[in-house]
């Protein structure tokens, strides 16, 4: 159902919101999916075991981004992963069709830093036509989404919570960033036109490849010094942030659990209600409220984004 209502309802990138152009020459293949294999190959993966929440249960935020997607609560598999370098377990929720299986999800998941994992809540991950959005520090993942796609999602809660407040919350919309912004001349690709956020968003995919990839963005993109102001800022502000190593030091309280079904039937195979509480280890994250809606962007099949479309909650 979700596949069919972006087909219906995708719109084309439209008059940009930001002033500058896209870089020139654009990126290969005019979009920021050509850094996923150099990611990939550069961000270790991170050990990890996973386990499925107690029968009949899903988080409540889950519940909310599957229903408005189309889907029934009852074809979701939430589950748990245990990453070696945090205390706190994930739990995600997967659509039982989803083209991304368990163990894609966690190993593209653990390769990110995580110090930059750790601001994002719950991921859903549904069938459908290749796009994603994020709401309320959860991300919405439909398709076969790669790690730009990931990275991207988690930029926007970096963009809330991953700064000093005094420069500006977002941080996409303080000075420090806006003023970086116009020393450029161009921003990544018609995406980043479209907002300071989504701009924000795709220079956390720059970033952590200008620092985890030898020889940085240069080696992929002759002109950076056209986006450098941007990205360069990013990188000092945010510190270690998007540096592999370390632990998580912060974490979002998960969602409340839920009954995935509300039929008397379904409640009687209820398995033990999960815990949600954070560990001791960690300090928790305000977490930013789910609004009605999620803005959807749609990557065609080479991943370059070619649209948006929106989800009602």
């Amino acid at each position: 159902m979700a596949s069919k209502a972006a087909l219906l309802s995708l719109l084309p990138f439209v008059a940009a919101n930001l002033n500058k152009p896209v870089i020139t020459p654009n990126f290969p293949g005019n979009g920021l999916a050509s850094l996923g294999p150099g990611l990939m190959n550069n961000l270790a993966p991170t050990h990890s075991t996973w386990d499925d929440w107690g029968a009949g249960w899903i988080p409540s935020d889950c519940k909310s981004m599957v229903q408005g997607a189309g889907f029934s609560p009852n074809d979701i598999i939430p589950f748990n992963i245990h990453y070696d370098d945090c205390a706190q377990t994930w739990t995600f929720c997967r659509h039982k069709n989803s083209p991304l299986s368990e163990i894609q999800i966690l190993d593209i998941f653990g390769r990110l830093p995580v110090r930059m994992r750790q601001f994002v809540r719950h991921l859903v991950f549904v069938p459908g036509n290749k796009s994603a959005g994020s709401n309320g520090d959860n991300v919405l993942m439909v398709g076969d989404v790669d790690v730009t796609v990931f990275a991207h999602e988690i930029g926007h809660s970096l963009d809330s919570h991953a700064f000093d407040p005094s420069y500006g919350v977002p941080f996409s919309t303080g000075n420090v960033w806006v003023s970086n912004y116009n020393l450029d001349s161009a921003v990544p690709d018609p995406y980043a036109q479209s907002s300071q956020q989504e701009n924000f968003a795709q220079q956390t995919v720059v970033s952590l490849y200008d620092k985890v990839v030898p020889g940085g963005i240069g080696t992929i993109q002759p002109n950076w010094q056209a986006i450098f102001h941007q990205y360069a800022t990013l990188e000092g502000y945010i510190g270690n942030v998007i540096i592999p190593g370390g632990t998580c030091t912060h974490r979002l309280t998960d969602s409340a659990p839920v009954t995935m079904s509300g039929s008397k039937k379904s409640r009687r195979a209820l398995g033990p209600k999960p815990k949600v509480s954070l560990s001791p280890e960690v300090k928790e994250i305000e977490a930013i409220p789910m609004e009605s809606s999620i803005t959807m962007t749609s990557f065609d099949e080479h991943g370059k984004p070619n649209g948006t479309y929106v989800i009602h909650l």
